[in-house]
């Protein structure tokens, strides 16, 4: 595997990461939301950024990097 497919794949992780994440913080949200009885509703999370996805990236390519 070449450094550029290494690096690829890293980006791949992390932005399966975040979706797996963000997935997660909106079923928990709509479940809440959805609920009857609730009578403060939760704020929908934002869809994760290129930016936070790289953030991610990064600090995956550090640990797998790291002795």
């Amino acid at each position: 595997m070449t450094p550029y497919e290494l690096r690829f794949q890293i980006l791949q992780q992390a932005h399966t990461l975040a979706n797996d994440e963000y997935q997660a913080a909106h079923s928990t949200a709509s479940m809440w939301n959805d609920n009857p009885k609730t009578t403060v509703l939760m704020d929908y999370p934002e869809f994760p950024s290129y930016e936070y996805i790289e953030k991610l990236a990064e600090k995956i390519n550090s640990f797998v990097s790291s002795k």
